[in-house]
């Protein structure tokens, strides 16, 4: 543990494209505070830092628009440091025919990089990463060479049992998942009918 801290120092790695299916697959909430998250899965270790991964959504513009909203507020997380992969589209077929899917490239690299690279620089004690992925386990493996504690956050019926040699498991919890308040979020510009409404009362006071 370094001497200038009281307690070990937890880093938190978040795959945000597996925390977002796992938490749907769930019917749990999905638009998460990834702080609030961090906060809750370091305890009593001092959370030195937040590292976030994931891909601009793809689709629709309402899913589209929904989604960068989200992360856009992930990246106002303080402590927090945002790293973009993204989507490669292919073809997946099933009983009613062929479809587009798409694939997310260079988040599990980019995790296991920054594991990794923080460690040898002795930047944290203990590693926590959210994401029920066993691919992994090398990097975790390495994490260990260097004498730090790895912790992985997994979610029902995705347990990457391969993690279990290098890693403590903990289950992911519903509590976890506590959205981000959008309270303070200043009121949209009125559209449409509400517009029309917005002027006429505006016309009435004059």
């Amino acid at each position: 543990m370094n001497e200038e801290y009281d307690t070990e120092r937890a880093m938190v790695f978040v795959d945000g494209n597996n925390l977002y299916h796992s938490l749907r697959e769930n019917d749990w909430r999905t638009w998460t505070d990834i702080g609030l998250l961090a906060e809750r899965l370091a305890g009593d270790r001092t959370l030195v830092h937040i590292y976030y991964y994931n891909a601009p959504p793809p689709g629709s513009k309402p899913h589209t628009e929904k989604g960068n909203a989200y992360l856009s507020r992930v990246k106002r997380t303080p402590n927090l440091t945002f790293r973009s992969s993204w989507l490669q589209p292919t073809k997946k077929a099933d009983e009613y025919g062929v479809y587009q899917s798409y694939r997310e490239k260079g988040c599990d690299t980019a995790i296991a990089t920054d594991m990794v690279s923080l460690a040898a620089n002795d930047e944290y004690d203990i590693a926590i990463i959210v994401a029920s992925d066993g691919d992994y386990a090398p990097a975790a493996k390495k994490l260990c060479d260097y004498g730090k504690s790895v912790e992985v956050v997994y979610f029902p019926g995705r347990k990457p049992f391969i993690m279990e040699e290098y890693a403590l498991m903990r289950a992911f919890r519903p509590g976890y998942a506590i959205p981000y308040d959008y309270s303070e979020r200043p009121p949209r510009r009125p559209t449409g009918k509400s517009r029309k409404e917005s002027y006429r009362r505006n016309r009435r006071r004059r």
